[in-house]
């Protein structure tokens, strides 16, 4: 998706922690991540983006939007809602730790060993994508245990950032064939982001970008392209941290 969509701006693709290059921590949850990433838009010198995330990521991405929303030019979520899951992943978790790695001399040879418990050729490819040659080896580039650690917050949506809404401009997107935004999701999306609208993308499952990625593009093309919101101060922003404050402010001196 970055890629066509770097076309018409400057886009960053991110490794959320315990995933790429990005360190690994035992702890990931998601107020943890969104502040990864307003240290990455500040080492970036960005002081307000677009923010865009598909499943685990558009959690992030919200909690983001909760919490900075003075930062937040405008919000896309990628079929997900604030919302608790049933636990699909952690199967996949432990498939990955099974894998015998020292006995897996290609990608071929531990797509054979992973076929045993994933039988999903998207999904294997999908998890494969994190594998690493290091020192003449397959190795994991994800750090899978503090993922695995981390499902009971991962699955969830914390209630810290449910206490006020965001005024940010919402776009949700869910895919017409996907259960992951169904209709008992809209009050609360509704009641956390006002203004957001919700759009169906037909024919698509979960993974959006893989089974509709031209129509995707250019939706998010197309939200990309509209006007942003007038840029409130932080203090001001409805979800702010720190807002409302505990005290009156000291007088303001020459």
């Amino acid at each position: 998706m970055a890629a066509p969509l770097s076309a018409r701006t400057r886009v960053l693709a991110v490794d959320l922690r315990n995933h790429g290059l990005s360190p690994h921590a035992d702890a990931m949850d998601y107020e943890s991540m969104a502040e990864d990433l307003r240290e990455l838009l500040d080492a970036q010198g960005i002081a307000r983006a677009r923010i865009a995330g598909h499943s685990m990521g558009g959690k992030v991405a919200m909690a983001f939007a909760l919490r900075y929303p003075g930062r937040t030019e405008a919000l896309a979520v990628l079929d997900i809602a604030p919302a608790r899951y049933h636990d699909h992943f952690s199967a996949l978790v432990c498939a990955a730790l099974r894998l015998d790695l020292g006995a897996a001399r290609s990608r071929e040879e531990a797509d054979r060993q992973l076929e045993r418990f994933v039988p999903s050729a998207r999904l294997r490819a999908m998890l494969l994508q994190n594998l690493v040659w290091r020192d003449g080896r397959l190795a994991w580039r994800i750090h899978w245990l503090g993922i695995g650690g981390s499902m009971p917050q991962l699955l969830g949506f914390p209630a810290g950032l449910q206490r006020a809404p965001s005024a940010i401009d919402a776009l949700f997107v869910r895919g017409g064939a996907s259960d992951y935004v169904l209709p008992r999701h809209e009050d609360t999306i509704q009641r956390l982001f006002p203004h957001s609208r919700i759009v169906e993308l037909p024919d698509a499952g979960h993974w959006l970008h893989a089974d509709q990625p031209t129509a995707l593009v250019q939706l998010l093309g197309e939200w990309m392209a509209a006007p942003a919101a007038a840029e409130l101060p932080t203090c001001l922003s409805p979800g702010a941290a720190g807002w409302p404050p505990r005290h009156a402010a000291a007088p303001l001196r020459p």
